[in-house]
C-alpha cells in the first residue's frame, strides 16, 4: 500500500521524506523477520539484508549531504556507501548459492559467467564509455561512475546463478527472485535516465521499483519457507525449466551482437574492442560449457552401458552380457582349439528360502554369493546372472575336471548354508554356442532330479541324440477327383517323444538345423521314381547350410513343404534361394496353411506351386466360415495356376465336401496311415525324372 500511495506525496522534500521513510521501515521490517524465523544457516540472509539496508543508508547519507551539508561534489561518501552495499549483497546471495548448491558442478557458474559477460558488453558500449568520454567527470568521479554498471553485472551474474543452482521453489526463494529483479530493474532505468537526460534524480516510478524490492525482501523473510533458501539440496539438480534456462543463454550470447549493431545504429561509433573482448570470453565460457557437457554426456553414456550390461540386483553380467561374452569365447575356443566348458547353476530351495525369510533376505542371499563366487573364480572366468536364482559360468581354456573342482569349491562359500545344482559341458566346436547351453541346462535339471547339492557333467558329447532316433514315415498324396495316389510324404518319428517337442528341443539346444538337415537326408532315401517325394522344411532352416548341403543338386520330384512354426524377418534374402531350388526342378508348398504364420502375406511372398490345408480347416468343413475360407483358397489357386492338398481327411463326407469346394488332392486316414516303408527305393540324384501327376511344375 506505501508503494501505491507514494506517487501521491508532493514532490519534493515530502516525497523524499517519504522514501526515505517507507525504505527504513521495509528493511527494518525484514531484520525482524530474520531474528523471529531464526534459520539455521543465516550468515547468507543476514548479509543480504545488509546490502539492501546499505542502499537505505546511502539514501540517507545523500539526503544529508544535499539538505544539511551542502555536498554537491562528485563522488560523495554516499557513493561509497551505496558501491560498497552491491558488493555485501553479492556476499550474501554467494554464501546463498554455496549453501544451495554443488560446489564441484561448474555448470551454473558457467551459465552465470555467459550471461554476466553479455551483460558487460551492453555496459561497457552504453554505460561505461560514454562516462569514460564524459570531459565533465574527474577520473574518480569516471571510476566511480563505471562501479554502478559493474555491480550490476556482478549482481546479473549471482541472481542467475542462484537461479540456476538445485534447491527448493518456495515462496520465499520467489520473493528474494523478485526483490533483486526489481532492483536490477532500477538500477538500469536509472542508468538509462540519467545518461539520457544528464539529471540524478528520476522520476517517481524508478524509486517506486526500489520500494518494491524492499518489501519483496521484508516479505521473503517473514515467510516461513524462508528456512530452506540457503539449506543444501542433497542430490538434487537444477529446478530451472530447460527452456527458460536456454532461453536466458541465448539472450546472454546475443548481447554482444545486439550492442553492436544498436551502437552501429544510434551512434555510428563501433566498440568493436569492448564487443571483441566480450565474444572471445563468451566464446571460451561457451565451448568450457560444452566441454563439460560432452564429459558429463560421455560419463552417463559409461554408466548407462554398464547398467544395460549388469544386472541391478547383484552387480553380475546380466544375460545380455553373457549372451554376447559366450558368443566370443566360442569364437576364441574355435580359433586357438582350446576347450571351453559352461557351468549353470541354480541355488536349491530358493524359493523356500524367500518364504521363509523374506524377500529382502533373498535377495542379501543372491548378492553375497555372486560376491562370494566371484572372489574365487579367475579373470578369465565370467560369472553371470542367467535368470532367476540361476547363474551362469564360463571356464575358457579349462577341462570338465577343472571346472568341476572349482564348482566344489564354489559349493564351500555359499553363504548361509544353502547349496546348488550345477550342470557341467563342454562345448563342441561343431555346434552353435546354444548347444552348450542346452547341454549344461539338461545336467543341471539332472542334479536336481538326483537329490541336488551336486554338480553333474554333461554327457551329451557329439550330435544331438535324437538325430540317432529318428525314423521316417510315409503318408500317401492322393487327388481327391479318384483317390489315385501320386505322392508320399516323409514325415518324422521319433520313439520316446512327438515330433514338435523333439524338433523344438534341437533348436532350444542350437541344433535345429542339423536335425532338419538329418530328417531331409533320411527322407530322400525314400525317393522313388514317378511318385512326389513331400518334406518338411521349416523356413529358417532352408537357407541354413546344413538343409542346402544335404538337398541333391537335381530336385525333380521333390517337394519342399515350408512349415508355418517360425516366421521369416528378411523375405528379400530368400527370393534368390527359392528361385534356385525351383530351377533345379523344386516344388514349393505352404504347409498347414490356415494357422500359425501361414497366411495370405506368405502366400504372396512365397507364391508356392502347391497350398496344404491344416487339418483344422479339414475337420470344420461343416462350418460356413470354414467352407467359405477353403472356397476363397480354391478360388486363388485356379487363378494363378497352383493347386490345393487338404491334411487329415479322416470320413468321407469330408472328402466329398472338399472336392465340391474345388480342393485338388488331399491326404489323411482315409487314404492311408503314416507307415514306415516296407523297401524303400534310393534314386541316383542324376537319375532324369518327370513331374509329378496333374500337379504344377516347379515355377
Amino acid at each position: 500500500m506505501s508503494v501505491v500511495m507514494y506517487p501521491a506525496l508532493p514532490v519534493g522534500s515530502a516525497r523524499s521524506v517519504g522514501y526515505d521513510v517507507i525504505a527504513v521501515a521495509a528493511v527494518g521490517f525484514a531484520f525482524l523477520g530474520l531474528g523471529r524465523q531464526r534459520p539455521a544457516h543465516r550468515a547468507g540472509w543476514l548479509l543480504v539484508l545488509l546490502g539492501f539496508a546499505g542502499w537505505v543508508v546511502g539514501d540517507l547519507v545523500y539526503s544529508a549531504e544535499r539538505g544539511l551539508f551542502g555536498i554537491t561534489a562528485y563522488p560523495a561518501p554516499s557513493d561509497a556507501v551505496y558501491i560498497g552495499s552491491y558488493f555485501v549483497l553479492a556476499a550474501g546471495l554467494q554464501r546463498m548459492v554455496r549453501r544451495r548448491g554443488q560446489l564441484r558442478d561448474l555448470t551454473p557458474l558457467l551459465d552465470a559467467a555467459i550471461v554476466a559477460t553479455g551483460a558487460a558488453v551492453v555496459a561497457g558500449v552504453f554505460v561505461i564509455a560514454p562516462i569514460a568520454h564524459d570531459s565533465t567527470l574527474t577520473m574518480l568521479g569516471k571510476l566511480t561512475s563505471s562501479l554502478y554498471p559493474l555491480a550490476d553485472v556482478v549482481l546479473v551474474g549471482i541472481l542467475v546463478r542462484l537461479w540456476m543452482t538445485p534447491g527448493a521453489r518456495t515462496a520465499a526463494f520467489r520473493l528474494l527472485l523478485g526483490a533483486l529483479g526489481l532492483t536490477l530493474s532500477a538500477d538500469v532505468a536509472w542508468n538509462v535516465w540519467s545518461l539520457s537526460t544528464g539529471l540524478v534524480a528520476g522520476p517517481w516510478w524508478q524509486d517506486s521499483l526500489w520500494l518494491g524490492s524492499y518489501l519483496l525482501v521484508a516479505a521473503a523473510t517473514w515467510s516461513s519457507s524462508m528456512h530452506v533458501v540457503s539449506e543444501p539440496a542433497h542430490g538434487a539438480v537444477s529446478n530451472a525449466n530447460p527452456r527458460r534456462r536456454l532461453f536466458v543463454l541465448a539472450g546472454g550470447l546475443m548481447l554482444p551482437g545486439v550492442s553492436l549493431a544498436a551502437d552501429g545504429l544510434l551512434h555510428a561509433r563501433i566498440l568493436w574492442q569492448v564487443v571483441a573482448v566480450g565474444s572471445i570470453v563468451l566464446s571460451g565460457l561457451v565451448l568450457t560449457r560444452m566441454a563439460g557437457l560432452l564429459t558429463t554426456v560421455q560419463a552417463q553414456a559409461v554408466q548407462l552401458a554398464a547398467l544395460a550390461r549388469a544386472d541391478g540386483l547383484t552387480g553380475a553380467p546380466n544375460r545380455r552380457t553373457w549372451d554376447h561374452e559366450l558368443s566370443r569365447a566360442c569364437r576364441s575356443a574355435r580359433d586357438s582349439g582350446a576347450p571351453l566348458v559352461v557351468a549353470l547353476l541354480d541355488l536349491d530351495h530358493f524359493k523356500s528360502y524367500n518364504d521363509t525369510h523374506g524377500h529382502q533376505a533373498g535377495d542379501r542371499l543372491l548378492r553375497e554369493a555372486v560376491s562370494a563366487w566371484t572372489d574365487l573364480l579367475e579373470v578369465d572366468q565370467l560369472l553371470a546372472r542367467y535368470g532367476g536364482e540361476e547363474f551362469a559360468v564360463l571356464f575358457p581354456g579349462r577341462t570338465e575336471d577343472d571346472a568341476y573342482t572349482l564348482l566344489q569349491r564354489l559349493h564351500a562359500v555359499t553363504p548361509h548354508g544353502q547349496t546348488f545344482s550345477a550342470g557341467l559341458a563342454l562345448w563342441d566346436p561343431t555346434t552353435e554356442p546354444a548347444a552348450v547351453i542346452g547341454a549344461a541346462d539338461a545336467a543341471m535339471y539332472d542334479a536336481k532330479r538326483s537329490g541336488r547339492n551336486r554338480v553333474v557333467i554333461s554327457e551329451r558329447a557329439g550330435p544331438y541324440g535324437a538325430l540317432t532316433d529318428l525314423t521316417i514315415v510315409l503318408q500317401p498324396l492322393v487327388h481327391l477327383a479318384d483317390g489315385e495316389t501320386f505322392g508320399m510324404e516323409a514325415l518324422s518319428r521319433f520313439p520316446d517323444r512327438d515330433p514338435v517337442s523333439a524338433f523344438a528341443d534341437a533348436y532350444r539346444d542350437g541344433r535345429g538345423f542339423e536335425l532338419e538337415a538329418a530328417a531331409i537326408t533320411a527322407a530322400l532315401v525314400h525317393r522313388t521314381e514317378g511318385l512326389l517325394l513331400s518334406i518338411n522344411v521349416s523356413l529358417d532352416a532352408l537357407s541354413s547350410n546344413e538343409v542346402l548341403t544335404c538337398l541333391p543338386d537335381d530336385l525333380a520330384g521333390i517337394m519342399l513343404e515350408v512349415t508355418e512354426h517360425s516366421d521369416l524377418e528378411s523375405w528379400a534374402d530368400l527370393q534368390p534361394l527359392l528361385a534356385d531350388l525351383r530351377h533345379r526342378g523344386a516344388i514349393i508348398a505352404v504347409d498347414d496353411w490356415g494357422q500359425g504364420y501361414s497366411n495370405l502375406d506368405r502366400l504372396l511372398r512365397l507364391q508356392p506351386e502347391v497350398v496344404k490345408l491344416d487339418i483344422s480347416l479339414v475337420h470344420g468343413v461343416q462350418s460356413a466360415y470354414h467352407r467359405a475360407t477353403i472356397r476363397s483358397i480354391t478360388g486363388w489357386a485356379d487363378e494363378v495356376g497352383a493347386t490345393v492338398c487338404a491334411e487329415g481327411i479322416e470320413t468321407h463326407d469330408q472328402w466329398r465336401q472338399l472336392r465340391e469346394l474345388g480342393v485338388h488332392s488331399g491326404q489323411g486316414y482315409l487314404f492311408g496311415r503314416p507307415t514306415a516303408p516296407t523297401a524303400p527305393k534310393s534314386v541316383s540324384d542324376t537319375t532324369p525324372r518327370g513331374d509329378p501327376v496333374d500337379l504344377p511344375a516347379a515355377r
